[in-house]
């Protein structure tokens, strides 16, 4: 097969970063099945603290590629990507798996990767995987010891002399997920398949499900008539399955010898209401009890049957987000988590810091953690901020994870927290508040929560459950599965041990339509059995076993894995000690000292865990170690514990403590958090005309930073306390093609009573026209008024009038592009030769005429124009040849980017249907709008999603041929002049 990515033939010369540098040949690899192509690299000078270090691969692309994807990971290290001398993407010490689209971006030709370097304290190194989808198949570009590196010194010049890479051993494949297993839902994914299990005494078809290889899912047992819907289950020590029916009551199934089916059902419980939380432990049997709004012990007898039930605890509010699963703790103690509709224990030990605005006697909805001695019933806060966390486990080390869900009312918006997976810390507040439908909205994520570890997206979690008492082999059987109900889904969730916490990766386990999933649990047998059910609809218990070949040898740990497995024995060891330090009546100064240290810990669970020890010490102890002495000496997250305190007396001195913190030498990280500090000591300013106030001065000066968090955060206190930041907010929202940030500069700026010019005027509500366009939840259209009504607000009368014409909003007419007549036929030869001929003669102002004209604006961006229904054309002449360019333009279907292709649907009455999901719209509706006209968004069909038999890319390309052919060549060569351009001006 030939490789349409080729390496260098020879050694070559290329400039990065104005420095010269070598450059090596490099061969490509076709992986086969489960290979691994890349390897952790670093430098060879690892033991040294703080060394930042440049590494560089050059390559060639011979065919333009149908997809392109750039995966890296770093460990202990921040890490920043260039692709030809351009910022891709970047990665912190305890970041996620970064993953980059760079399809757009090559072209044919000579490509380089360049990664800038610098270590953290920990087994640092890093990995990438750059894999391309050609005509040829699938070709990779992995890190190993054959890319270059030059260390820079700390006057930032660079050795001219090539060091040495370090490679610490192959990267485990739980860290590179193929497309085909990711966990991202589509707009095609039907949020309602559930309804499809509703009055029907039929369970899914297994042959229709989707698994991973090697496993094998069977049918036990569905729910006969009477039996209900089921909700959680539990095997007891008999190996019995205890199933909680949705309204009422238990039902205990035993199994026959080989577990393949169900032999006896009996009722064991008839009184107990919906009982999403079933534990065995310490001999009886631990029962959650939603409706009943109690936790229960329930004295299990000689016989089997169930005895007395003594009341553990009782809890105040509702059932929606309610009492969920159990799980016994290394301690012996009963852990119980609940969502945001239960009320959260106040007389009790609580571990979350004092400055929470539930411990100050506000009241929050919020779900949380508790600790429930199983014998006196005595209740502990862990940790809170959840929204509706339905599992809960623990993995072997002892540690907690559950899976939290999402406000699908706020889909689309930038305020929207997906569904995530997080390791749950001893103190945590993970920062949601139940305020959804509340106006202005409340952003849940900040600096100073616990951190997150895995978003997943959307979707709705049911149970969770590790592998660990599994016959999985060792890649599932460590993992944490998690049930997604929306979406019929059971993702693996890979949780590797780094730092004080872990790094996560997901995939697609097992999905079906519909596999409305509950719960799961673990047989004797080793095999997973899961319950589906919940809202009335029709249950069944099912099997999952692995059927493959046994692995002859478990692989043995590489060089990386062991050091970061010694490195975070250490760390996790560390921040447990500092958790247990959370409920100290009184600290040594020499332990006070070290866990103040702690605070500038580069591992934020560090960070977090001794914050929350100093928070809870009385502000006098340690105030002054904040105000005064140099600013630059304060750890981030001192001043983090001091704006939380929330004492307007300090709130002076810590701004000036602010202003003589030294920006340019801030991590991102940090950057993000003083600007959060700066947020809130600014509310607690009591300096009355904050537009003279020196630390706004100062903020103005540094945005924008370019990071979007940072900017979010930068945004909002610039546009409500100063009058200098409307020009670069609408700079900022034309530039990015991220409708969540569209949306977010949208939103801050609505309130701006500063001078705008009438050009601005425009560009706001041109933008504010879109929303309707917008993909999103139940709340975009209530989002789209509020805050059309609340710029409306800062207008006067006749600026109404002046600007009527686009803030009536958008009108059901499209925009009509004059029709120009056929000049010729033009075929890649004659457009090759005639712009060869007039090169250098286009004029590009005439050009962006033609841009318009010829429709490619209705689809492609260009600088700040355009929509992004196909690929974006800024700087297209960096990435492409001219006959690369011309040849998509008369040829779209030869060569069709994965995620500009259209889809082709055939439906269960056998329709076949063709186009692009619709623009606007609700994440959750069972209809997809399907788009038939690439010219014209507005016209698109409705199918029912149930209805969606198949669904498969289709080969012909979306944009119409023959778009040249209104055009001389004058005219071609005018509008090759502008898309050649730098930014089309």
């Amino acid at each position: 097969m030939r490789n349409s990515m080729r390496t260098q033939s020879q050694m070559g010369r290329s400039t990065l970063f104005g420095l010269t540098i070598l450059c090596i040949a490099i061969s490509w690899n076709s992986p086969g099945r489960g290979e691994t192509v890349a390897e952790w690299i670093w430098h060879d000078d690892a033991g040294v603290a703080g060394v930042e270090v440049r590494f560089h691969r050059q390559f060639e692309v011979a065919t333009i590629p149908t997809s392109a994807v750039f995966r890296f990971g770093s460990e202990s290290a921040w890490i920043e990507v260039f692709l030809d001398g351009k910022w891709i993407a970047r990665s912190a010490p305890y970041g996620p798996v970064v993953q980059v689209d760079l399809t757009d971006r090559l072209g044919t030709g000579t490509h380089q990767l360049d990664v800038r370097a610098r270590n953290a304290d920990g087994p640092s190194a890093f990995w990438g995987l750059l894999v391309l989808d050609t005509a040829d198949g699938l070709e990779t570009l992995g890190t190993d010891q054959r890319w270059l590196c030059q260390k820079v010194d700390d006057e930032k010049q660079v050795d001219s002399t090539a060091g040495s890479v370090v490679s610490k051993g192959r990267v485990d494949s739980r860290l590179m997920i193929t497309p085909r297993r990711q966990v991202g839902i589509s707009s095609v994914e039907n949020y309602e398949q559930w309804k499809q299990a509703l009055g029907t005494d039929l369970s899914t078809d297994v042959g229709t499900f989707s698994l991973v290889p090697d496993f094998d899912l069977q049918l036990v047992r569905k729910a006969q008539e009477g039996e209900d819907s089921w909700v959680s289950m539990s095997f007891d020590p008999m190996g019995r399955v205890v199933i909680a029916k949705e309204q009422q009551g238990l039902l205990r199934m035993t199994l026959s010898k080989d577990g393949a089916k169900v032999v006896s059902v009996e009722t064991i419980d008839d009184e107990l209401k919906e009982c999403r939380g079933l534990l065995f432990a310490h001999g009886d049997l631990f029962v959650n009890a939603n409706n009943s709004k109690a936790l229960y012990r329930v004295k299990m007898q000689e016989n089997g049957r169930l005895g007395e039930r003594r009341l553990l605890y009782k809890s105040d509010g509702g059932v929606g987000h309610g009492r969920n699963d159990l799980a016994l703790g290394p301690d012996g103690k009963i852990y119980v988590i609940h969502g945001d509709s239960v009320t959260l224990p106040t007389e009790v030990i609580d571990y979350t810091s004092p400055y929470r605005d539930a411990r100050q006697g506000k009241r929050t909805s919020e779900g949380h953690l508790l600790r429930i001695d199983p014998e006196t019933g005595a209740v502990e806060v862990l940790a809170a901020g959840l929204r509706n966390p339905f599992g809960i486990d623990f993995n072997p080390q002892g540690d907690i994870f559950t899976y939290d869900a999402d406000a699908e009312y706020d889909m689309g918006a930038p305020w929207y927290r997906p569904t995530r997976v997080n390791h749950i810390v001893i103190g945590g507040d993970y920062g949601w508040r139940g305020v959804t439908h509340t106006w202005p909205p409340y952003y849940p994520d900040h600096p100073d929560n616990a951190h997150a570890n895995l978003d997943i997206g959307k979707g709705s979690p049911t149970a969770v459950k590790f592998g660990t008492r599994s016959h999985f082999p060792a890649r599932y059987r460590q993992a944490l599965f998690v049930l997604d109900w929306a979406y019929g889904r059971i993702l693996a969730v890979h949780t590797i041990a780094r730092g004080a916490s872990y790094l996560m990766t997901a995939e697609t386990f097992l999905q079906g339509r519909p596999l409305n999933v509950t719960d799961l649990g673990f047989g004797a047998d080793g095999s997973m059995y899961f319950v589906t059910g919940g809202r009335k609809t029709q249950s069944a218990l099912y099997r999952v076993r692995f059927s493959g070949a046994a692995p002859s040898t478990e692989s043995q740990p590489t060089i990386q894995q062991k050091a970061r497995r010694q490195f975070a024995r250490r760390s996790r060891k560390l921040r447990r000690d500092l958790e247990s330090s959370l409920t100290a009546e009184y600290l040594v100064a020499t332990k006070f000292n070290e866990i103040w240290n702690h605070l500038d810990s580069d591992d934020p669970w560090i960070r977090h865990a001794a914050r929350g020890v100093i928070e809870r010490r009385p502000i006098e102890v340690w105030q002054k170690r904040v105000l005064s002495g140099p600013a630059d000496g304060v750890p981030m997250e001192a001043f983090v514990a001091m704006v939380r305190a929330a004492q307007p007396r300090f709130a002076t001195r810590l701004l000036k403590q602010l202003d003589l913190v030294d920006w340019p030498s801030l991590s991102l990280e940090q950057k993000y958090s003083l600007v959060y500090v700066y947020q809130l000591g600014l509310r607690q300013s009591a300096e009355a005309d904050l537009n003279q106030n020196p630390s706004l001065k100062r903020l103005a000066e540094y945005y924008p930073v370019g990071d979007y968090r940072v900017d979010r955060l930068l945004s909002e206190i610039l546009i409500s306390h100063t009058d200098l930041a409307v020009t670069p907010t609408l700079k900022l929202m034309s530039e990015t093609v991220d409708q969540n940030q569209r949306m977010h500069f949208l939103h801050v700026l609505r309130n701006s009573r500063s001078s705008w010019t009438v050009a601005e005027r425009r560009t706001y509500f041109a933008e504010l026209q879109r929303v309707g366009e917008y993909f999103g939840g139940a709340g975009m259209p209530d989002f789209n008024a509020n805050i059309r009504e609340d710029i409306l607000e800062t207008l006067s009368d006749v600026e109404r009038e002046m600007y009527d014409d686009v803030v009536a909003g958008d009108s059901d007419e499209p925009v009509v592009i004059p029709s120009r007549p056929i000049v010729k036929r033009w075929t890649l030869p004659e457009l090759l030769a005639t712009s060869a001929a007039r090169n250098g003669e286009g004029d590009h102002r005439r050009g962006a005429e033609l841009f318009a004209a010829a429709s490619c604006i209705r689809c492609h961006r260009y600088g700040r124009q355009g929509a992004s229904v196909g690929p974006d054309l800024t700087s297209v002449a960096n990435r492409f040849s001219r006959r690369d360019l011309l040849r998509s333009i008369v040829q779209p279907s030869d060569v069709v980017a994965e995620k500009y292709r259209s889809l082709q649907i055939v439906t269960s009455d056998g329709r076949t249907l063709v186009g692009q999901p619709a623009s606007g719209g609700d994440f959750r509706s069972p209809i997809l709008r399907l788009a038939i006209d690439p010219l014209d968004g507005r016209k698109f069909i409705e199918i029912n999603k149930k209805e969606i038999e198949v669904q498969q890319v289709s080969p012909v390309s979306w944009m119409p041929t023959g778009l040249l052919d209104t055009l001389t060549e004058h005219e071609v060569a005018d509008l090759l002049a502008y898309l050649e351009s730098s930014d089309g001006r």
